[in-house]
């Protein structure tokens, strides 16, 4: 009886299911799918030819399992030595790293085409190998899966138990705009740090009627840490006994962005809330009232037509597809990879974000807005004047163009919206931290602007921070009854998450 012969298959979509369950928190599952068809259709097909050429499908497996194994380790050694640096010697170089890969492959497939006995043992062993193999990756991605099925706050968190909301009786409830530029810096930090002085904007938005809080700084450090404390209302250790030093898990802080307490309060009064794809799985409320997306066919969604996407270019940049990715001017223009659609997808993404917000004030009100825009965060795929650039170098201007950019088109859309809105918006202007790369005492200095009509911005301070945001909006316009927190910066790194360290406000004259 014939051995059945199954691990060159599993062996080929390990790399992307184990790529999956690593980002699987950021990620939607649905992004793997091409990747795994290709693996998938890839291996039978060398599997097959091999077969057919060698007359062994032992043989065949054997080279196909070898090849599948060096070609998506490739890009992780080399990752690994020019980082690591072993001995101090810089090995992780294409020159020295290829031919080596070459010989083990050229040993592998001469040891293989050798075999004369039975390998019934070793085909059995290889089976039992890759399936248990898949068993983590796998299981990362079940219990990730379970644990955002069961995290429930089915209860409000503890901010929205504080107060009830009613909307305002003397005049039309206002709509709210939310809007998060990620990864703007305080205009101090951008003169130090950046050489960027962002004082003709900020002097802008004030000439508008906002008010500019020129000591703010974000309460976290991260994108879905600051989000979750904003739009709940409170501090991460506030809204559940997991937010401790130590636990590394972010299962329920997607739920706490989703159904988070500032949209359930406004939506229990009336409000519509009105979302956007983002391409961050983590601040995209897909089940908001309105659910505004430029890929909203099912096709597009599961990814299985257009360019690369940034899944896939993760996944060949840590195999050796990396080599080629490195060498493609050397490669004729049609086999060059294209690695830019991934970038002018996220460029589509923040323009269709900029347009909706454009065409908002004409929808229904009163609404509930919420946009984040991936901006002026990487990747930088904005010159100062809009046009697409791709780069890729940490000393490049990216962040400064993206920024210049950025103002240039705020202004005349913020005017825009006030004018054109029924009756006076509430619009929050405000970073989720600051520059990726600014140490940890600058990283915490953020832009946050309001737009707050009559005469809400009174309530305003130099440095209100996020957490507050909503609970001095509430109790301005909708009769809440909120306590003002103290206003405190908490760093942490990604990989410790509620590992925090106090970041005292430096700039002088702040409280």
């Amino acid at each position: 009886m014939q051995k059945k012969i199954f691990y060159p298959y599993l062996f080929a979509i390990y790399p992307t299911l184990a790529l999956l369950a690593h980002n699987i928190e950021e990620i939607k599952i649905q992004a793997a799918y091409r990747s795994l068809a290709i693996s998938l259709v890839v291996s039978l097909l060398i599997f097959w030819l091999l077969g057919r050429l060698l007359k062994s499908r032992s043989k065949a497996a054997l080279i196909t399992t070898l090849t599948c194994v060096l070609f998506f380790s490739y890009g992780q050694v080399y990752n690994y030595l020019e980082l690591a640096q072993p001995l101090g010697l810089t090995l992780g170089r294409h020159r020295l790293l290829l031919p080596v890969w070459l010989l083990l492959f050229a040993v592998g497939v001469l040891w293989a085409l050798r075999q004369k006995r039975d390998l019934f043992q070793l085909h059995s062993a290889l089976n039992l190998a890759a399936v248990i193999l898949l068993i983590f990756p796998l299981a990362e991605i079940g219990l990730f899966g379970f644990r955002s099925l069961t995290a429930s706050v089915a209860e409000a968190p503890a901010a929205a138990a504080a107060s009830e909301l009613s909307l305002p009786s003397d005049q039309p409830a206002p709509d709210i705009y939310y809007i998060i530029l990620d990864a703007y810096s305080r205009d101090d930090t951008l003169l130090e740090n950046y050489r960027l002085d962002n004082r003709p904007f900020l002097e802008e938005l004030e000439s508008l009627g906002f008010y500019v809080a020129r000591c703010s700084q974000s309460n976290y450090a991260q994108t879905q840490l600051s989000l979750v404390s904003s739009l709940n209302m409170n501090y991460l250790p506030a809204l559940g006994d997991e937010f401790q030093p130590g636990n590394t898990s972010r299962v329920r802080i997607g739920e706490l962005i989703h159904h988070n307490a500032v949209r359930r309060l406004l939506e229990s009064i009336g409000y519509t809330s009105v979302a956007f794809e983002t391409g961050f799985k983590g601040t995209q409320w897909e089940d908001a009232d309105i659910y505004l997306s430029p890929t909203n066919n099912q096709l597009a969604a599961a990814q299985l037509l257009g360019g690369m996407t940034s899944f896939e270019e993760m996944l060949v940049r840590t195999s050796a597809g990396l080599a080629a990715i490195d060498s493609a001017s050397a490669l004729p223009k049609m086999l060059q990879p294209d690695l830019s659609n991934p970038k002018r997808i996220h460029r589509d993404l923040v323009l269709f974000v900029l347009d909706q917000l454009r065409k908002m004030p004409g929808k229904s009100s009163p609404k509930l807005v919420f946009a984040h825009l991936v901006i002026p965060h990487p990747p930088y795929v904005f010159e100062a004047d809009g046009s697409f650039v791709d780069y890729d170098k940490p000393d490049n201007p990216g962040y400064q163009d993206q920024i210049t950019y950025l103002n240039r088109i705020l202004i005349p859309l913020l005017k825009e919206m006030i004018e054109r809105s029924p009756s006076p918006p509430i619009i929050i202007l405000q970073a989720d931290h600051g520059a990726i790369n600014a140490p940890p005492n600058k990283r915490l200095n953020i832009l946050n602007a309001y737009f707050l009509p009559n005469d809400g911005k009174e309530a305003l301070y130099p440095n209100i921070s996020p957490v507050n945001t909503f609970r001095l909006i509430f109790n301005q316009y909708f009769d809440g009854n909120y306590e003002l927190l103290e206003d405190t910066a908490y760093f942490s790194v990604y990989s410790r998450p509620y590992d925090f360290t106090i970041i005292p406000n430096k700039r002088p004259g702040c409280p």
